[in-house]
């Protein structure tokens, strides 16, 4: 297991540390890099989410979508859009897609996330998040909703780059960012239940008369 020195900000106060570590390496791990208040935002509303409204993930999109157990086994909850709990998320998110199009001109249009629940024993293969020049997702966002998770309780995510593989633990308020087309990654087996926000920052997809749909 490898953590690269290189890719852990100890100090991540503002967005600005964020957009340069993406810009240097196409990726960035901060721990604590969540503030407190968005998670506790995000903590409240996870636990106001009845287990029945998260429902199998699956991989694909559109059309394409099926369940796969052999390539991933959580489940998914969509972030209702326009809850008023989550109006502290949406501004966080919406402050960072606006940073990050002033500083790296990606011409990030929206924004989609959603809770994921890692069962134990649940796991996601290496995948990306976007096939090249297919798909409108450009920077991934996690953070993770773990409060004292330890060595031992498995789930981390590994983020495959060309300096070797970066293991991730998910822990509380951690968040990791990544280009989608660019950065192969998979989550590994959990021991305990794993919770975690992810997110995708996207560009405008509609064509003509066909709207692109954040998801």
């Amino acid at each position: 297991m490898q953590i690269l020195p290189s890719s852990v900000i100890a100090q991540c106060d503002g967005h600005e540390v964020l957009a340069t570590a993406l810009e240097r390496q196409g990726y960035v791990v901060c721990p604590d890099g969540l503030p407190s208040e968005i998670a506790g935002t995000l903590m409240t509303y996870l636990e106001q989410v009845d287990g029945g409204e998260f429902h199998a993930a699956t991989v694909g999109r559109g059309d394409d979508q099926q369940r796969n157990r052999f390539v991933r086994r959580d489940a998914i909850h969509w972030l209702d859009e326009h809850a008023p709990a989550l109006a502290p998320w949406r501004e966080w998110t919406e402050a960072l897609r606006v940073h990050l199009n002033r500083r790296l001109f990606l011409g990030l249009f929206s924004f989609e996330s959603q809770l994921a629940h890692y069962r134990p024993g649940d796991f996601y293969r290496t995948h990306l998040d976007a096939f090249r020049g297919e798909a409108s997702r450009v920077v991934s966002l996690v953070t993770y909703l773990n409060p004292d998770w330890q060595a031992g309780d498995g789930g981390e995510l590994v983020l495959h780059t060309d300096l070797g593989a970066i293991h991730v633990p998910p822990a509380y308020r951690t968040v990791v960012l990544f280009l989608s087309e660019e950065m192969p990654h998979e989550v590994l087996p959990a021991a305990r239940d794993r919770f975690s926000v992810a997110g995708w920052f996207r560009l405008n997809g509609s064509m003509g008369e066909r709207v692109d749909p954040p998801r």
